[in-house]
């Protein structure tokens, strides 16, 4: 039974060959298009060149051979198969040009027409798919068979015409290969990324649940304690509605509780224990400071400011900032001096962390790559923060966030 769609395929394949096709030649840079332009207009010219030195017939008809020979790899510069196109029309026209000349060297084709098929084969093996190329060589082959005295004749113009569109779609496999792999890294190095930020979002999550959680149980805990805390009678007798009231209010903290239990459940990865330790606040930047210096690296410390009443979430999140900045500044710039400024104000929060350019090679990706920077990212907007990173003039590195506060010291949505 006849596959009427694998037809159809092989039906375009002939008609965007011989007619339609409009193929382009593969991209390059800049400096490789001129390269390859100039090759091709230089094999052209070469070609015309041993055309007329090798034809010796009247004037018009060395002209004719001479332009039939130039014109296709001219042509092939912007569309080989155009180019393949006007050698078909060589290939079928010169030998009436030519009697004379199958006696001299066996073919009835100049030669420089010879090597100007060489190349427009190949570049139409480099332009186009299988498909292109089976029915490029069947028509050369129809076009060149009249002319072709036996069977050793046509072999050997197989093979020749065979090897030239060979090489140039090997050619065209590889760098469709190279050009799928390159792909493939990029979507790889995508999926790395949004994997990357994915856990960075699902750990900000479970470390805010603690601080969450606080607050619902403190605020269970008042609800509960209300009708003791305030038991003198009501007048009005509004004793039993506001009691209920609070106990309703109770109920609803200690299912906002259980709700965000299970939501660390799923947030938690099947390796990752629970997390039982106080989450840390602005006060412990002391602490990371302390461990730079024991590490061999001079660090300067400026706190300024309130710093208990920084709400919990930002304390958390601003030092969580500084905890990755400073691991950055220590391996990146191993040596160098790190500064370290932390303003705790009424209206925002200010860390500010520079280093020197370090002992080791300047690492420019550090300011555009690395999960520690997307961290600190989503930190920032989630807090709605300013985050600056980014390298400075002498060569170092700067991490400066600023958290706006509102007027009850509450991080602005």
């Amino acid at each position: 039974m006849i596959d009427r769609q694998r037809l159809r395929v092989w039906w375009d394949a002939l008609r965007y060959t011989a007619f339609t096709g409009t193929d382009a030649p593969p991209k390059r840079s800049a400096g490789l298009r001129w390269l390859r332009r100039l090759t091709i207009v230089g094999w052209a010219f070469w070609s015309g060149f041993v055309t007329f030195h090798t034809v010796s017939v009247s004037s018009s008809a060395k002209t004719f051979n001479v332009i039939i020979t130039v014109l296709p790899c001219l042509l092939a510069i912007r569309s080989p198969l155009w180019g393949w196109r006007v050698l078909i029309v060589g290939i079928a026209t010169t030998p009436l040009t030519l009697p004379g000349i199958a006696g001299a060297w066996g073919w009835h084709w100049a030669p420089g027409l010879a090597l100007t098929a060489a190349l427009v084969f190949y570049l139409v093996g480099e332009s186009n798919d299988q498909a292109e190329l089976a029915w490029a060589g069947l028509i050369s082959f129809a076009a060149a068979a009249p002319f072709v005295r036996d069977w050793r004749d046509a072999a050997l113009l197989v093979m020749l015409g065979g090897i030239a569109f060979f090489l140039g779609n090997t050619v065209r496999q590889r760098r469709l290969a190279e050009e799928e792999r390159r792909a493939q890294q990029e979507r790889r190095l995508a999926e790395e990324a949004r994997a990357a930020l994915l856990e960075e979002r699902a750990g900000i999550a479970r470390e805010l649940h603690d601080v969450v959680a606080h607050h619902m149980s403190v605020l269970a805990l008042r609800a509960d304690s209300a009708r003791f805390r305030f038991a003198d009678p009501d007048k009005n007798g509004r004793d039993a509605e506001i009691w209920q009231e609070f106990a309703d209010l109770a109920g609803t903290a200690r299912e906002g509780l259980t709700e965000l239990r299970r939501l660390l459940g799923v947030l938690r990865s099947e390796d990752q224990a629970l997390l039982v330790a106080p989450q840390p606040g602005l006060a412990r930047v002391v602490e990371l400071v302390e461990g730079v210096k024991a590490a061999g690296t001079s660090c300067e410390l400026d706190l300024r400011g309130d710093l208990d009443a920084v709400p919990v979430g930002v304390a958390l999140s601003v030092y969580r900032i500084a905890q990755e900045a400073l691991s950055n500044a220590i391996q990146h710039a191993p040596g160098a001096p790190v500064s370290v400024e932390l303003v705790a104000g009424r209206d925002s929060v200010r860390l500010v962390i520079g280093n020197g350019s370090g002992d080791s090679p300047k690492r420019t990706d550090r300011a555009v790559g690395g999960h520690g920077l997307v961290g600190m990212r989503e930190r920032a907007a989630m807090l709605a923060a300013d985050l600056e990173v980014g390298e400075r003039p002498d060569g170092g590195f700067l991490v400066a966030l600023t958290v706006p506060l509102d007027r009850e010291g509450h991080a602005k949505p």
